[in-house]
C-alpha cells in the first residue's frame, strides 16, 4: 500500500467499524437478551470511533486521485455530513440508555443507522470511478461494514458472560450466526468483484508489476480475512451450544483481528488494482 492511500484506508476502516457496530448493536438491542450496560458501552465505543472517522475525514485534502487511483470528490461532503449525524446519534443513543430512556435511544440508533447507510453509499460513489461500477464498491464496503460490526459486537458481548454467568446463551449464538453469514456474503462479493474487469487500472507512482492473482497480499486477504475467521466463527457457534462462553469469546477475539487485517489488505489491494475485494 502506498503512503498516500493510508489516510483513506484509515478513514474507511474507522467508518466501517463505527457504522457496522451501530447496525449490529441496534439489532441486538431490539432483539433483547443483551444488557443495558452492554448497549451503553457499545454506543460509547461507536461514538468515539465515529468521532475519529469524522476527524480523519476533516484532515484530508480531497483531490481528483489518490496516487493514481481516480476518485470522485463530490461525494465527500455528503459522507462527512452523514458521519456527523452518526456521531451525534450515537451520543444520544448512549445517553438515552444511561438515563433509561430506551425508546429515545433506539430512535437515535435507527437515525444513526440510516445515516450510516448514506455514509457507505457516499464512500462507494467516491471510490467507484476505476472499478467496474458503483455496485462494486457499494457491495464491498457494505459487506466490510457488516463484517467489522458483527465480529466486534459478538466479541464484546462475549465479555459480559465472563462476569455474569446467568445471561442467556441465545444472543451469543445469534451473533455468531450473523458473523458467519456476513463473512460468507463477503466472500461472494470478493469473488464477484474479482471476476468482473475494472474500467480503469490505477497508475500509482510505484506500480506492482504482477496482477492481483500474483500478489501475495490477495491470498493473505482471502486466507486471513475470510477463510480463517469463518472457521473461528463456526467454532465459536459450536462452543456456545455447550455454554463455553469463555472459549467462544476467545475465538471471536482472534476472528476480530483477522477480519480487521483482511479489511486493511482489501483496501490496499483496491487502491493498487481498482478491485474492491
Amino acid at each position: 500500500m502506498n503512503v498516500e492511500a493510508l489516510p483513506y484506508t484509515l478513514l474507511l476502516i474507522l467508518a466501517e467499524l463505527a457504522i457496522g457496530s451501530l447496525w449490529i448493536t441496534l439489532v441486538a438491542d431490539l432483539r433483547g437478551g443483551v444488557t443495558r450496560g452492554f448497549v451503553l458501552t457499545m454506543a460509547l465505543c461507536i461514538a468515539v470511533t465515529a468521532g475519529l472517522a469524522y476527524w480523519t475525514g476533516a484532515t484530508l485534502s480531497i483531490g481528483s486521485n489518490v496516487d493514481g487511483y481516480p476518485i470522485d470528490g463530490s461525494w465527500f461532503g455528503l459522507s462527512q455530513d452523514a458521519m456527523l449525524v452518526v456521531l451525534i446519534a450515537s451520543v444520544i443513543y448512549m445517553f438515552g440508555v444511561f438515563m433509561g430512556w430506551d425508546p429515545v435511544g433506539r430512535i437515535a440508533g435507527i437515525a444513526g443507522s440510516i445515516a450510516g447507510i448514506v455514509v457507505i453509499v457516499a464512500y462507494a460513489g467516491m471510490f467507484a470511478p476505476p472499478t467496474w461500477g458503483l455496485p462494486a464498491t457499494l457491495l464491498a464496503l457494505g459487506a466490510g461494514t457488516l463484517a467489522m460490526g458483527a465480529v466486534s459486537v459478538a466479541m464484546t458481548w462475549g465479555h459480559w458472560y465472563l462476569t455474569e454467568g446467568t445471561l442467556p446463551s441465545w444472543p451469543m449464538r445469534e451473533l455468531a450466526v450473523i458473523t458467519i453469514g456476513v463473512l460468507l456474503f463477503q466472500a461472494v462479493v470478493v469473488a464477484l468483484n474479482l471476476a468482473i474487469p475494472v474500467r480503469e487500472t490505477p497508475t500509482p507512482a510505484n506500480p506492482i508489476d504482477t496482477g492481483i492473482l500474483g500478489n501475495p497480499a490477495f491470498y493473505l486477504r482471502v486466507a486471513v480475512g475470510l477463510v480463517f475467521p469463518v472457521i473461528l466463527a463456526v467454532l465459536a457457534y459450536a462452543t456456545t451450544r455447550t455454554r463455553a462462553m469463555q472459549s467462544a469469546t476467545g475465538l471471536l477475539y482472534i476472528a476480530m483481528g483477522a477480519v480487521f487485517a483482511g479489511e486493511v489488505l482489501s483496501k490496499g489491494l483496491m487502491f493498487v488494482t481498482g478491485k474492491p475485494i
